[in-house]
């Protein structure tokens, strides 16, 4: 826990010198431009902090962020200069707007990749730059609308200073809630979207929801920046918003380091500060952004913010003592309510391929249950369909007494049912501890209001979560690599992460994929006693492995898969023992000259 919060602090001092310098900018200068530009930058802040939410963490490139942005200062100007409405009534219309449009432009990220999705997000951006000139009754075409008011507060109307220090105030707040997000359960899911959205579906997540939360979130950031573009210019016009401003707007993030927190702070920074400071050297400004690029993807990919991140772990790491680990007593975890698994009859095809034919098995609460077979036997298709990651052919399947015909993964998730992988899925840019906590995904209830504002009560489960999940490292006996980088755990206790993380959920149905590959002898011994320390606290369990002694000291009953077929069932010893099973596994060959 210290060491957790020791890294998420660790720039606490900086961000905190930086606000009161950024506080005291229009006490310190004497010169408009200055102020200007610093209202300039807050304003595009706001839309690369919610761009790098959606982008950044959540993998989904949008090309369409300048038409938001525009959306939103043009529905402001409209409502303040044609409607004489106040910027306080204004501004919530063009975040609801800006948010209405973001929602709809999420829609085809849901069937299309993301680069797919990305040229769709273009063509949005460039179809609102062309209303801008053509719906001219509505905003006045090229001339564009002109006057928007200053805020008032009172019958005060807000002077470019205090519009500076309110607009800094919204920023502040934005980025803690955007923090508070990230550092939350609907943080670690939207990191997993990108490379591991079978995970995020195997922990009971929604991927559609979390597509959308961060459309909606990261569109309303741009519509609040709009809001402030239009009362701070006044004057707002198409030539305000070119087509390349979505572009810009991710270039800030990928300089200043996508999935970083804060990256959009530091690329919208160097984006405005470094052309002013390079003035003078007009004439070698581009040899300086090529030269400045080509280093920045050699020795920092991560961006900026991401470098001196890396480079202050490394620093931290070169000085930090080796740590004695304490012996702790064994994790006491409370009994689970196992389920019963029926699979009747169930059979996959892959186009003409036979993947599963006519597969049966029952399952009482509690039971140790392997599944073996050769290679490509339909081992892990089994556990898929189980799952629900695969839709069924035939049959039927039922979990706890209730059919799971027709429901996806994440709904399954939800009624209890866990996974580990054959190739260990974590997420690296998480530690342990928090990829252990994403487990408990489908058992957090707080808001994301209530997350976004950090209220009492959510603090307090996400507190209580990761309790929990220290609590389960230690059953594993991982609790000393807990704030170790997860791509940074070697195989072995990747695999026993993994469980840890299915364990948090508390499943009444744990499905093991080949949990034992890759393990060394001592690996797989302590593989063994904690399976058993699972089937112990009462978790119906189904474990596919090749290590058949593994299986024979774990299993209460085993099932033999051969080309898709059942080859055999019951006991270990039953199993192991007949001829078919023999042959499947050595060749009927050599099981004859065993024989002779």
């Amino acid at each position: 826990m210290a060491a957790l919060q020791s890294r998420r602090g660790s720039l606490l001092p900086i961000c905190l010198a930086f606000v009161l310098v950024a506080g005291a900018l229009p006490l310190l200068v004497q010169g408009e431009f200055v102020l200007f530009l610093s209202t300039q930058i807050a304003i595009y802040f706001l839309v690369a902090l919610g761009l790098n939410l959606l982008c950044g963490y959540g993998g989904q490139i949008s090309l369409g962020h300048g038409a938001l942005f525009a959306i939103g200062a043009y529905a402001t100007a409209i409502s303040m200069v044609d409607y004489q409405l106040s910027f306080w009534i204004a501004a919530p219309i063009a975040i609801v707007l800006t948010a209405g449009a973001g929602a709809l432009m999420a829609l085809p990220a849901f069937r299309l990749s993301t680069w797919y999705f990305a040229l769709i997000t273009l063509g949005f951006a460039n179809v609102i730059g062309g209303l801008l000139t053509e719906l001219r009754g509505l905003t006045h075409g090229f001339a564009g609308i002109v006057g928007v008011p200053k805020p008032a507060v009172f019958g005060h109307t807000l002077i470019q200073a205090q519009l500076y220090w309110f607009l800094l105030a919204v920023c502040l707040l934005s980025f803690l809630a955007i923090r508070n997000l990230i550092q939350s359960r609907f943080g670690r899911a939207l990191l997993g979207l990108h490379d591991h959205s079978v995970l995020v579906r195997g922990v009971g997540a929604s991927l559609v929801n979390l597509k959308m939360q961060a459309f909606v979130i990261s569109a309303a950031l741009a519509g609040l920046a709009g809001s402030f573009m239009a009362v701070h210019k006044t004057v707002i016009t198409p030539d305000d918003f070119p087509t390349d401003l979505s572009t810009f707007f991710l270039l800030v993030i990928v300089l200043g380091g996508m999935a970083r927190l804060h990256g959009a702070l530091v690329g919208t920074l160097i984006f405005f500060i470094v052309p002013e400071v390079l003035s003078a050297l007009h004439d070698w400004r581009l040899l300086i952004y090529g030269t400045s690029l080509l280093l920045l993807i050699l020795f920092a990919p991560s961006g900026v913010a991401g470098g001196i991140e890396n480079l202050m772990r490394r620093r931290r790491a070169a000085r930090s003592e080796p740590v004695i680990d304490e012996p702790l007593a064994k994790a006491t975890l409370q009994p689970i309510q196992g389920a019963a698994l029926e699979v009747s009859g169930v059979s996959k095809r892959f186009g003409g391929i036979a993947a599963l034919t006519d597969v049966s098995l029952v399952l009482k609460p509690g039971d140790v249950h392997a599944v073996v077979g050769p290679n490509g036997s339909g081992k892990t298709t089994l556990l898929n369909l189980i799952s629900g990651y695969y839709p069924l052919d035939g049959g039927h399947i039922t979990i706890g007494g209730r059919d799971v015909i027709g429901k996806e993964a994440g709904h399954i998730a939800r009624m209890g049912v866990r996974r580990t992988f054959q190739t260990p899925k974590l997420i690296p840019d998480l530690d342990v501890l928090e990829n252990v906590m994403l487990g408990a995904f489908s058992d957090e209830h707080s808001s994301l209001l209530s997350i976004a504002c950090g209220l009492p009560g959510a603090r307090r489960e996400a507190a209580a979560r990761e309790a929990q999940a220290m609590h389960y490292l230690q059953f594993v006996g991982l609790h000393q690599r807990a704030h170790d980088p997860a791509g940074e755990v070697p195989h072995g206790q990747q695999r026993l992460v993994e469980i840890a993380r299915a364990l948090v959920g508390r499943p009444g149905l744990l499905l093991l994929d080949e949990p034992a590959a890759g393990l060394s002898l001592d690996e797989l011994d302590g593989l063994a006693k904690l399976v058993h320390e699972i089937a112990g606290l009462g978790t119906t369990v189904i474990i596919v492995e090749h290590h058949l002694e593994l299986v024979a000291n774990l299993a209460h009953s085993v099932t033999v898969l051969d080309g898709g077929r059942i080859l055999a069932s019951g006991t270990p010893e039953s199993v192991f023992n007949n001829e078919n099973v023999m042959a499947a596994y050595m060749g009927k060959r050599a099981l004859d000259g065993a024989k002779s």
